[in-house]
């Protein structure tokens, strides 16, 4: 399913691809908790579903659900530059209200985890260290976890600003 999730921080949509189990939507729906995966630089909310394109499959058998939001090249900060940036309080607040909302979830730390791949793997950390009270666990693929060394890659400035004259936020 791909929805557009409004985001009161951006004041805009936000497509987000989920897949849920047969028992999150089935006639005795059951709660599932939610799992949130997100794409690396370069990517979008389908990106995990051309790299794992059996998530249907396990998202069956383990009754879990998969929302895979677009988190553009925003490295999943709240950016200080950009107003139409703000992908961390999206993740960690706006996102999971939504989807704890509209299905039958685990509405609690112990019913969210959230990783990711390479930009999404720091994402995934960076949101879940921050936001504990939202997140029981996360996880990291190849998760860029040190930006400082790469100033001036994957357009992490835009975000952040130059590391010379911001180093508190690098």
């Amino acid at each position: 399913d791909t929805v557009f999730v409004k985001s009161p921080s951006m004041n805009r949509e936000v497509k987000v691809v989920y897949i849920l189990p047969d028992k999150a939507v089935a006639g005795n729906p059951q709660a599932c908790p939610v799992i949130y995966l997100l794409h690396g630089y370069g990517g979008n909310a389908r990106t995990w579903i051309g790299v794992k394109p059996e998530l249907p499959r396990i998202a069956d058998e383990k009754g879990v659900i998969f929302a895979c939001p677009d988190g553009k090249n925003s490295w999943y900060w709240d950016s200080p530059l950009d107003p139409a940036s703000q992908f961390e309080t999206f993740v960690a607040q706006e996102l999971p209200d939504w989807i704890d909302a509209r299905y039958l979830t685990i509405p609690s730390r112990e019913g969210r985890a959230v990783t990711g791949l390479s930009m999404g793997g720091h994402g995934a950390l960076w949101v879940a260290l921050r936001h504990k009270d939202r997140f029981g666990a996360a996880g990291s693929t190849s998760g860029g976890v040190d930006i400082r060394p790469f100033p001036d890659s994957w357009e992490m400035k835009k975000q952040l600003g130059e590391l010379k004259d911001n180093p508190e936020r690098w």
